[in-house]
């Protein structure tokens, strides 16, 4: 009952494999949603005629070109929080 059972302590080389794969799937999918992005933001801008309307579609841009760096942040605060958790229950 007290042993511990190797698939308990493999806790944050999982945590490091979901990083690592995570990041790798997320950069496939702006890659792959890059191309269609850009299209609609051509006509978005092609049909935007209002100062309101063009700075929201910079902000969404903008959103966009930070995304990387976002899902970047946020998988090292759940690789962190892995690394947390695994130095406080072991």
């Amino acid at each position: 009952m007290g042993r511990d059972r190797p698939i308990e302590r493999a806790g944050l080389a999982r945590a490091f494999f979901i990083f690592v794969v995570g990041l790798g799937l997320a950069g496939v999918l702006i890659a792959v949603l890059n191309g269609p992005f850009e299209t609609i933001a051509a006509t978005g801008s092609s049909v935007a005629d209002s100062s309101q309307a063009a700075r929201g579609q910079g902000y969404i841009e903008s959103f966009w070109n930070a995304l990387p760096v976002i899902i970047a942040l946020l998988a090292f605060l759940q690789l962190l929080g892995a690394a947390a958790a695994e130095g406080r229950f072991s």
